[in-house]
């Protein structure tokens, strides 16, 4: 984990995004193997059943939910680390375990007819949300303001001020890139509720 620290942004976030999908997908497999009757006789639900209101309001409401997940992981990873952890990992390895078993077990609002329906969809939307989480993670993950060597935190080894946080440019490409994954996320999402 301590290389995460050492690697440039693009390496750390393609790092954390695979780490992130392996994760992902194993728990997938085993909610998918522990909850077989969640995918057997399930009814067809048309897709927009799961919206309420118009395309702008579900938009909003797609994009505020995963801003929050987002920022939560943003800020669990600038306010603290100890040692190689910082609670922005922990939010992010938590999003891992939610998604998969909730897809495994077919745990949506509006559950899937099929296991291939749900990848379809999950390759349509999920993708891009979990990358933005990924993203969110792998560009904050050294900006830590308080660091100490180890939890709970005795005295803090190194602490910073905001004016300390600086943003190189590949940072900021990532960031773009990460907020542009959540944008077309949510417009894809939205759209196939409300269709």
């Amino acid at each position: 984990m301590e290389y995460l620290y050492r690697t440039n942004p693009v390496r750390r976030t393609f790092l954390l995004w695979v780490g992130f999908q392996l994760l992902l997908w194993s728990v997938f497999l085993v909610s998918f193997l522990t909850h077989p009757g969640a995918w057997q006789n399930v009814p067809a639900v048309p897709s927009g059943s799961g919206a309420e209101g118009s395309f702008v309001a579900t938009l909003v409401y797609i994009l505020g939910r995963n801003l929050v997940v987002c920022l939560l992981i943003v800020v669990g990873n600038i306010f603290l680390r100890f040692g190689w952890f910082t609670p922005g990992l922990a939010i992010l390895f938590f999003q891992g375990l939610t998604i998969g078993w909730m897809a495994g077990s077919n745990g949506f609002e509006v559950p899937f007819a099929t296991v291939a329906a749900a990848n379809l969809q999950y390759l349509r939307i999920g993708l891009w949300e979990t990358t933005a989480y990924a993203v969110a993670c792998g560009v904050t993950l050294k900006k830590s303001l308080f660091m100490a060597r180890s939890f709970p935190a005795k005295t803090w080894d190194e602490q910073r001020s905001w004016s300390d946080l600086t943003w190189e440019p590949g940072e900021k490409a990532l960031l773009l890139v990460g907020s542009l994954a959540l944008l077309v996320a949510a417009i894809i999402e939205a759209w196939f509720l409300v269709s």
